[in-house]
């Protein structure tokens, strides 16, 4: 039985960012057909959930797939959401779109409290994970694929490693049995595996998080520079197949082969990436239980979503000032409201 992947094995699956296994027939309804090595099933709170939730919008010439990493330690049922990013191939623009979604984000869950979104892997499993994040950024989910990132090390190295601008030193321990030192010097560098999933694991620097899905973002640009250079092109069967007896998704091993025939296709495409916007809430000690959250207006969340996969337009600033995050308008109300010191017209 395959097991939820841990921190950041998300990353293999940027196969399928690649990939456009919806240009051909499958089931009905998202999730119609379940990883034939998924886990025993567990009733999420979700039960039932569909990508065609009320509120959210379809974007024609597309399909989406939430990518996530799991924190799942060895005897832990499955763990949370290190990593959530919406993967989406858009034939109708010639674009892959990748949009990270911080893991601290603070949601609505179903039984109406507030969580961070990446518990929602926990409690619900990965069906209610994509309903929250249809319901955040208002538009559907077609898929989600869930890898272990000993993955990740063994795809960047089937393909000869790949060539990234490391940012600044980096040196960690994470307390892992195995890969548990971050090493890197800063520079451009070649990078095999294990480096690689050093580079997109660290987060101790001044924007945490939010820094590591720059990093992160930066990665899968790399990776799909690598997987359709001339000479990596031959192994893409191999690396499918490397991919699918690592991940739980509810894509079939017919998918994913599909996309390495036609992976060539997108070496034109452009790679837009961004995170959703919003602000840091640091606790306050004097509120017992108050957490670090990643903050987000759910009017510019949609906004955000809507124009980055329809337009391919990115946010200015990523991180807010608190009260910008708290009164932000789409632009089209700020031009509706009264100048300062005018009255509104009877």
């Amino acid at each position: 039985m395959k097991r939820y992947g841990r921190r950041l094995a998300w990353l293999a699956v940027a196969l399928a960012a690649l990939g456009a296994w919806h240009a051909w027939p499958r089931p009905d309804g998202p999730h119609a057909k379940a990883h034939r090595s998924h886990p025993q099933p567990v009733e999420p709170s979700s039960a039932g959930w569909t990508a065609t939730d009320p509120g959210t919008t379809r974007l024609a010439g597309r399909e989406t797939i939430l990518v996530l990493g799991s924190d799942k330690r060895p005897k832990d049922a499955r763990g949370n959401a290190d990593v959530l990013l919406v993967a989406s191939l858009d034939d109708a623009h010639r674009r892959i779109e990748l949009l990270s979604i911080p893991r601290d984000t603070q949601v609505a869950f179903p039984d109406g409290r507030y969580r961070k979104i990446n518990e929602a892997l926990a409690i619900g499993g990965p069906e209610e994970t994509c309903m929250l994040v249809e319901r955040l950024i208002g538009l559907p989910i077609d898929h989600y694929a869930i890898l272990r990132f000993d993955a990740l090390v063994r795809m960047v190295d089937r393909i000869g490693g790949l060539d990234i601008e490391v940012p600044r030193d980096m040196d960690y321990r994470t307390g892992d049995q195995v890969y548990g030192v971050i090493h890197l010097r800063k520079g451009r560098h070649h990078l095999n595996g294990e480096q690689a999933l050093q580079f997109v694991r660290y987060r101790h620097d001044a924007l945490g998080d939010i820094g590591r899905t720059v990093r992160q973002q930066a990665f899968l640009v790399a990776l799909k520079d690598q997987l359709l250079r001339p000479q990596t092109l031959p192994r893409l069967p191999e690396v499918a197949i490397d991919a699918w007896r690592m991940i739980d998704t509810d894509m079939s091993l017919a998918d994913l082969s599909r996309l390495a025939a036609r992976a060539p296709r997108y070496h034109a495409y452009q790679t837009v990436h961004t995170t959703l916007p919003g602000s840091f809430h640091d606790p306050d000690p004097t509120i017992p239980g108050d957490l670090s959250y990643w903050v987000v207006n759910p009017i510019e969340a949609r906004y955000v979503a809507e124009r980055f996969f329809s337009d391919g337009e990115v946010p200015a600033r990523i991180i807010q000032d608190p009260r910008e995050t708290r009164t932000w308008l789409p632009p089209a109300a700020r031009t509706a409201q009264p100048s300062a010191g005018r009255s509104a017209p009877a």
